[in-house]
């Protein structure tokens, strides 16, 4: 299902070109722009916008990474290092000086007031005595070492990954594909078909609508006939499933409303078939060749659906079936 907050980004990206992360100071990630624009039953923006790049709706374009902390779940980890012998980050590098003694330690241990002593052969040293180079000391151990392990820090709980054991987040510029632009034409046609449908059987209605039941929602259309009391709400879909169609349906029965599905693809599940058969429910198919119309004609994901009523017959159950609690 296309909800009425994802059709309204999709529509929203045709104007303004892409879609970009925000990154913050602290490394955390979002996508604000389309945060602004989802309802409060959609996804995580960031899942919308995953899921229509899966269906070439959009295209995604890399632009960075960002790791997450397994433990609890904080964005942005910060990179260190850590003693390979006992984990602590206080490894740092140092000059090390090494004598032919074959004693190797800290430039500290060497100094003296008069230049280097060796600590372990107390033995004055001048410079051509010893060979100094980098190396890295633990000042937790106080280990030796050439090379530190490598350690992602979260910010938030202190623990410390190695990087494969964090969680890799890649982030990506969005835009609208050609083919997207075709599917967002389709979605917005079968929305505006399903309207005037509505409109012509006696109903006011309004496209992108707030419903209020426990608390607000969107939906697609929103069709009411305040005289007699009638209302009826309508959610366009790609190819319904069982799932989304039954919460549609709980939603409804909760406001009063008669559900009806639009199908865009003209296929729906099987289950969906048959409860649009059996209760309270009517699905149609939008046909988008020529002007664009709503067919009561659809297959199913086995195999093509039976035939049923015609247009007139079934546009008439549809859209002006008599209301609940006896209403006319």
């Amino acid at each position: 299902m296309v909800s009425p907050g994802e059709l309204r980004l999709i529509d929203t990206l045709l104007e303004d070109g892409a879609f970009e992360p925000d990154i913050s100071d602290d490394g955390s990630v979002s996508y604000s722009a389309v945060a602004e624009l989802l309802d409060g039953t959609d996804d995580d923006p960031a899942a919308v916008l995953e899921r229509f790049a899966a269906r070439g709706v959009l295209a995604d374009e890399f632009v960075s990474k960002v790791y997450v902390c397994p433990e609890c779940a904080t964005e942005g980890l910060q990179y260190t290092t850590v003693c390979p012998a006992c984990g602590d980050p206080r490894a740092v590098e140092a000059t090390v000086l090494e004598h032919v003694c074959g004693y190797t330690g800290p430039e500290s241990e060497f100094e003296s007031e008069t230049g280097y002593r060796c600590p372990e052969c107390e033995q004055d040293l001048e410079s051509v005595d010893i060979e100094k180079r980098l190396q890295y000391s633990c000042r937790e151990c106080s280990e030796s070492f050439d090379v530190p392990e490598d350690r992602l820090r979260c910010r938030e709980c202190s623990s410390m990954f190695p990087p494969l054991e964090t969680i890799e987040r890649v982030l990506y510029r969005y835009t609208l594909t050609p083919e997207g632009e075709q599917w967002l034409d389709r979605q917005q046609a079968a929305r505006q078909t399903a309207a005037e449908v509505l409109e012509e059987r006696r109903f006011e209605t309004e496209i992108d609508a707030t419903v209020d039941d426990e608390t607000s929602r969107r939906v697609h259309v929103l069709a009411e006939d305040r005289l007699m009391g009638d209302r009826r709400i309508v959610s366009i879909h790609e190819t319904p499933d069982t799932e989304t169609v039954d919460e549609f349906r709980a939603f409804a029965e909760s406001i009063d409303a008669y559900p009806v599905v639009v199908t865009t693809s003209g296929t729906v599940e099987a289950d969906v078939a048959r409860r649009a058969e059996t209760s309270e429910l009517t699905v149609l198919t939008f046909d988008g060749s020529g002007e664009g119309t709503l067919e009561p004609e659809y297959e199913t994901t086995e195999s093509v659906g039976a035939h049923r009523p015609g247009l007139f017959e079934r546009l008439t159950a549809a859209l002006d079936v008599p209301g609940r609690n006896g209403r006319q």
